[in-house]
């Protein structure tokens, strides 16, 4: 619910319009489902807040750079759900699975202590691995079958960031 809030607070002050442009500019074309499976990876430390924003964005990112909007939403959802708990940083689930590490590992040793940092590693190799699994099989297999979008839209020109809005996102 908290999220929701700040979702609404965001989108009404532009920084996710803001965020968005940054993206479809910056971002080659080439890297986009990358750039989106990566982010639905890295979204899993904001809670679910993935599945709300991130999967509908997705959409209308891959529609602004030409491309069939499903895709899109499957790359990100793709990435939200394959990698919930990989992340380059630690989230919310990884002190929950040390503890229950511990309290396994406590059958053989029960002084045996598990840090919520001991699967590390493992999260950021998995991080990698699923964004670049989940680019090849969005690029190889997905978008193939879908073909080019060819339905009806608004093809809006995506216009560069303002001085200010360059100043926000900086901060």
């Amino acid at each position: 619910l908290v999220a929701m809030l700040g979702i609404g607070i965001a989108e009404s002050s532009g920084l996710i319009g803001a965020i968005i442009r940054v993206i479809v500019i910056k971002s080659p074309k080439n890297i986009i489902t990358f750039v989106v499976v990566f982010t639905g990876i890295l979204s899993n430390v904001a809670s679910d807040i993935g599945y709300v924003l991130l999967i509908p964005l997705a959409g209308i990112i891959f529609q602004a750079v030409g491309r069939h909007p499903v895709v899109g939403m499957a790359a990100a959802f793709a990435g939200v759900s394959g990698g919930f708990s990989a992340n380059l940083i630690l989230g919310t689930i990884d002190p929950l699975l040390a503890g229950l590490s511990e309290e396994a590992a406590h059958i053989l040793d029960p002084s045996y202590r598990v840090n919520p940092t001991a699967n590390y590693y493992f999260m950021v190799a998995s991080t990698f691995l699923i964004a670049i699994l989940g680019t090849w099989v969005t690029e190889k297999i997905i978008q193939p079958r879908f073909g080019a979008y060819k339905g009806e839209y608004y093809q809006e020109s995506i216009e560069p960031l303002s001085a200010i809005e360059k100043k926000g996102l900086k901060r």
